[in-house]
């Protein structure tokens, strides 16, 4: 009953407000649904002109490019010419008390700032329960999100009552004993809900179950979304054991949103065409990639102006899928930054999920890193449960993939630490192939 009060004063507000949240939905939805991508690029189309239209106009660094005849006469960008050049993106001057600023901790890759104007800010609200609803989440229900919580992400008891959010914080939250307290109180708690959160969180939340050998928890969850790290599979399976309840990995950023997300029984991911424009470009030049392989994920965003960001390389790598006749493409993959990704001897990339799904077949390792230092050496970071006698076996398996002339020293840790953001990287990559 609650949780419906709460659904309707929602809607009742933004209804107050001239209902422009669930006009930005429906624009969502309309796009989102259609099942043709030919459908979907005519609907972008007048959307996209009128974005570069207005930044060859209004903003320094895009005026050369006025001449433009496609979007791919404009240059791929990323962080760091972002940070180099952003008063000269600007539309809007960043004094303006109309604009958001939205920042990056630096943790994984160029710290860095841009600015949204209230109509990104928002259509990204628009995006984002677009996306929460396709995986079973409605207003109202209580929404466990777990994440390093800074200061300027935290909300007032009030609005944290009002939305039926908890804060969970990844460090405090989720150590003995706060954990035990967490676990019984959602299981005592039976109101529907949904986490959402790092999947480094979710780790720690599995390998307390593990140590206690706890059967499956009766919470009441609906969905589990992973956001921010990666996903691997044993995160995955063990959650949705413990829980009963689906795990979506969701791929998003600060600057831009949501981007893709996986849909229920759909490892592939639902790609966010409604407020992007996206390309896979090949690794080492900006032209596309080939169907089907892995290259850099470049967004344009169709509704950012205040910093536009167009053709903006993420950072990430990703591989297309569902490109058949008229099909509308999807992620098969979304394997990290280039840093995150190994190479074997022979100067090859490794696919990430070997890496992760490699972890699972060793139930005593707790946490697990890999650091690449050259082309042949790698280090090996383990924390284990208990006695380990499988270090022969680990080697084996790992030499198969990064070559049997891999040199690994294997380190024993008693914690592999998080970082500042609250994330655990899996995957270091020292080495660069080109040096």
């Amino acid at each position: 009953m609650l949780n419906k009060l709460r659904f309707n004063i929602f809607w009742l507000l933004d209804t107050v407000k001239g209902g422009y949240l669930r006009k930005e939905m429906n624009a969502v939805r309309e796009i989102l649904e259609l099942k043709s991508f030919n459908q979907v690029q005519e609907r972008n189309k007048p959307v996209l002109k009128h974005l570069l239209d207005t930044v060859v106009k209004e903003s320094k660094f895009y005026e050369s490019y006025s001449g433009y005849n496609s979007l791919d006469d404009f240059p791929v960008i990323n962080k760091f010419i972002v940070k180099e050049n952003l008063d000269a993106l600007n539309l809007i001057p960043s004094t303006s008390s109309d604009l958001l600023e939205v920042s990056s901790s630096g943790s994984t890759g160029t710290p860095f700032r841009v600015y949204k104007t209230k109509q990104k800010v928002l259509r990204s609200r628009a995006d984002l329960l677009y996306f929460m609803n396709m995986v079973g989440y409605t207003i109202g229900d209580q929404l466990l999100f777990v994440r390093l919580w800074l200061k300027k992400y935290r909300k007032n008891v009030f609005m944290l009552t009002l939305q039926n959010q908890r804060q969970i914080e990844v460090e405090e939250d989720l150590r003995e004993p706060n954990i035990k307290e967490f676990l019984k109180g959602i299981q005592h708690d039976q109101q529907p809900k949904t986490i959402l959160g790092y999947v480094s969180g979710f780790q720690q939340i599995c390998t307390h179950l593990d140590n206690v050998n706890s059967p499956p928890l009766n919470c009441n969850i609906k969905t589990i979304i992973a956001t921010s790290e990666l996903l691997y599979p044993s995160v995955r399976d063990k959650m949705e054991y413990y829980f009963g309840a689906p795990v979506v990995s969701r791929y998003s950023n600060e600057e831009n949103g949501i981007i893709a997300q996986q849909q229920i029984n759909d490892r592939a991911f639902t790609i966010n065409w409604a407020s992007f424009y996206v390309e896979i470009l090949h690794l080492d030049e900006d032209i596309p990639a080939q169907h089907g392989e892995l290259g850099r994920i470049v967004v344009t965003d169709y509704f950012n102006f205040a910093t536009p960001l167009i053709r903006y390389d993420t950072g990430d790598l990703g591989k297309f899928c569902n490109f058949e006749q008229d099909n509308i493409p999807k992620f098969e993959t979304i394997t990290g930054r280039i840093r995150d990704i190994l190479y074997n001897t022979s100067g090859e990339l490794v696919n990430p999920s070997i890496i992760y799904g490699g972890v699972a077949q060793f139930s005593e390792i707790t946490q697990f890193q890999v650091i690449q230092k050259s082309k042949k050496n790698y280090t090996f970071k383990v924390n284990v449960n208990g006695e380990y006698a499988n270090e022969d076996e680990l080697l084996t398996f790992y030499k198969s993939y990064l070559g049997q002339d891999a040199e690994i020293d294997v380190e024993y840790v008693n914690e592999i630490p998080l970082l500042s953001s609250g994330k655990r990287r899996i995957i270091i990559n020292e080495y660069d192939p080109k040096d």
